[in-house]
């Protein structure tokens, strides 16, 4: 399946189960807030969230997810693994305006009206998730792939995602 991720800021995205997800952090949240509700939503299994960016640069990702494909460890600028739970059928690709809205407003959720286009359909389980990042948005290179800036790559496991080590902390952040 592939995605273009072209409104929004996308100095962050991520995945996420909108079923899940706990959105709200405050009204008058800080930014040092807001990476610490990423990390500990990241380690219920409730989302994987990733910093594309060092530079802010805006771009419109061209995202390829994979389900139950083998994990592969190709030539690539950066990857990261973590372990994802889906409760339901679907899981969504969100970007930074999504999850901030829904972090600010109770009544906003997640996925927001633009973020529900990024639908990943996917069978209930505990999946360990492969990110690939191909495309170097800050020095406007690829390494390997050039059809495709980053993927994710899902596959199902056997044990619960508690069972595995899980992600704490947003994948690339420097901050």
């Amino acid at each position: 399946m592939e995605y273009l991720m072209n409104f929004g800021d996308t100095n962050f995205i991520g995945v996420a189960n909108a079923e899940q997800y706990n959105s709200f952090v405050d009204q008058d949240w800080e930014f040092d807030a807001l990476l610490k509700h990423f990390g500990e939503e990241m380690r219920r299994g409730n989302a994987l969230i990733f910093q594309m960016t060092e530079e802010g640069i805006e771009h419109s990702w061209k995202v390829d997810v994979e389900v139950n494909k083998e994990l592969v460890y190709p030539d690539c600028y950066r990857t990261a693994d973590g372990y994802m739970e889906v409760t339901g059928i679907e899981l969504y690709l969100v970007d930074y305006d999504c999850l901030t809205m829904a972090a600010q407003f109770r009544q906003h959720k997640v996925p927001d009206k633009n973020c529900r286009r990024y639908h990943i359909p996917i069978e209930k389980g505990n999946y360990r998730v492969q990110v690939v990042q191909y495309y170097d948005v800050d020095n406007d290179e690829y390494t390997g792939r050039s059809d495709v800036d980053i993927q994710l790559i899902f596959k199902k496991v056997s044990k619960s995602t508690s069972e595995h080590p899980r992600a704490d902390s947003v994948f690339w952040c420097t901050y």
